[in-house]
């Protein structure tokens, strides 16, 4: 099970006196020499130093890794996460204050398609908790997470429900200790929409939560044929629905990708970094989309143009008007080679540097400096070799720190490199905590509620928000989606007119069901309206 692998690092520095705070030299670093090894999180730790998180070899690795370095890149330690036995992806990492660690990603561990994965190391690197949000038999997994300034941590989690096209998003709010406070899933109304997906969390300024990704829309004409749309998805602080955009839904000719989204210095707009498509002309640029606090488009600028392929990672403000970003173009794949660029907020190119000829994308970290480091890797001879480039906002490698610097100081002892194993974990089914809030086209909520939970013999489904003049049907599925309860059997929902809108439900008797995880799916008479899973014991 122990597995830690020595780092061969390559590093090209000129030093100066010691006397110096800085010496010029060439700020480049390779790490995991002669290994597979490619990065995957950077973050800046308490004492500026730096944190990367990464793997070991294939996709379904059953390893990965965690190493820390000194603010000159130097390795202060490393661990390894993994059992040996059973695969893990580690997907996104943040650390707080305190210098807690906090790690997200999936695990097979505890079933062999994966769950969502939620590691909280101590300033030491020591495993404090680990949570696994469980469900048999479905391949879902934590994507990013963030920090709240009360110390909370807020995962996404893609793919949760079995059911196509359904809760392919979710949220859930974890506490310091590792409790579940609440989780969240989000099916759009929009029957034009699916298969969406994320990549990034944004805290906004109403302490809510945005995320970007993509979705798959259909063509405004030719039915059934998809168009790839970049998805931005607004939830409020507790977890609720509060508006989706899908930029150019109604057009053929552009779509494309958004990878990260940041917040303009002045709080009044989000800057995403997108992969802009020109399907026309089959190309793709590398582009800032500029959205209000709404949601809606301001505009999009395509850095460059004319390219076949084109990339913005990342961007982040280094000024109030300028931004540091990762891009790649080129005509063709070999040709990329990712660059650090600095732009401006109308998207216009004001320098830019090759970091390594490579087409994988860089991960960028503004760090306490206000140097720019750059994580990337380069594929050879079918190996992922893990680079870091250190500039400054001209693009000029940075300098090297020889004034001395205490690290780790949060922890009272030395950090030893080990083995940390994804064992142990607190299992979340977190059903009973899950308040359905689903956003309709209308403006209005849908809620849809399941009791009690799990159940024994007698489940009561309840819906609210119901429109006037529309039928509403109830089937119950098992986790292999095939539905084992249907509406024939259970009536019409009655409706009844209250003071807070128009609700509705079922009595269901489910005595006759094995005992395990369902999932409740309300339709009206043209389109799916929602769902919540639920548990049955005996």
């Amino acid at each position: 099970m122990f597995r830690l692998i020595p780092l061969l690092i390559l590093t090209v520095i000129t030093l100066f006196p010691s006397f110096c705070i800085f010496s010029q030299g060439r700020w480049v670093r390779s790490y995991f020499e002669g290994e597979d090894a490619p990065v995957i999180c950077i973050d800046e730790s308490y004492d500026n130093g730096y944190l990367f998180i990464g793997k070991y070899g294939a996709n379904y690795s059953k390893y990965n890794w965690l190493l820390k370095t000194d603010i000159n890149g130097d390795i202060l330690w490393q661990k390894t996460i993994g059992n040996g036995i059973n695969s893990i992806a580690l997907h996104d990492c943040a650390i707080d204050e305190p210098g807690n660690i906090y790690l997200g990603g999936s695990t097979k561990a505890y079933d062999p398609k994966g769950d969502p994965l939620i590691l909280k190391l101590n300033a030491c690197g020591e495993k404090e908790w680990c949570r696994v949000f469980f469900t048999e038999n479905n391949q879902d997994f934590c994507r990013c997470l963030t920090l709240t300034p009360e110390g909370d941590i807020v995962v996404v989690l893609l793919l949760t429900n079995p059911i196509p096209y359904t809760d392919r998003i979710c949220l859930a709010k974890l506490t310091p200790a590792g409790e579940l406070a609440w989780k969240k899933c989000y099916t759009s109304a929009d029957t034009s929409q699916r298969n969406e997906d994320a990549y990034d969390i944004l805290l906004t300024p109403d302490h809510g939560y945005l995320i970007s990704g993509f979705c798959y829309y259909e063509d405004p004409v030719i039915q059934n044929r998809w168009w790839l749309k970049p998805y931005f998805l607004k939830i409020d602080s507790l977890g609720d629905f509060e508006w989706e955009t899908v930029p150019y839904k109604e057009s053929t000719l552009d779509g494309g990708i958004a990878w990260t989204t940041v917040l303009s210095p002045d709080n009044s707009c989000f800057y995403s970094s997108i992969t802009h498509y020109h399907n026309e002309l089959n190309q793709r640029s590398p582009a800032l989309l500029k959205l209000d606090l709404n949601g809606h488009i301001i505009e999009t600028y395509d850095i460059v143009e004319g390219y076949k392929y084109g990339k913005l990672y990342h961007s982040k403000f280094i000024t109030d008007s300028t931004l540091a970003g990762s891009a790649g173009w080129g005509n063709t794949e070999d040709s990329v080679g990712y660059r650090a660029v600095i732009i401006d907020t109308l998207g216009n190119l004001i320098d830019s540097k090759v970091i390594i000829p490579d087409l994988y994308s860089s991960i960028l970290q503004i760090v306490s400096d206000n140097k720019l480091l750059y994580a990337s890797n380069q594929l050879i001879n079918d190996q992922f070799d893990f680079y870091l480039a250190k500039l400054n906002q001209n693009l000029e490698d940075d300098t090297i720190y020889t004034q001395p610097l205490t690290y780790d100081s949060l922890c009272p002892y030395q950090i030893v490199s080990d083995t940390i194993v994804q064992d142990d974990c607190g299992l979340i089914v977190g059903i009973e905590e899950e308040d359905r809030t689903v956003g309709r086209e209308d403006g209005k909520t849908v809620r849809l509620a399941v009791y009690p939970n799990p159940a024994r013999e007698v489940l009561i489904v309840k819906v609210l928000g119901l429109s006037e003049g529309l039928v509403y049907s109830l089937e119950i599925y098992d986790i292999f989606g095939r539905p084992v309860i249907s509406s024939p059997r259970l009536g019409a929902c009655p409706v009844n007119k209250t003071g807070g809108g128009r609700e509705g439900g079922w009595t269901v008797d489910v005595s006759g069901l094995v005992p395990g995880i369902y999932l409740a799916v309300v339709r009206d008479q043209v389109k799916w309206f929602g769902s919540a899973k639920f548990v049955v014991v005996r």
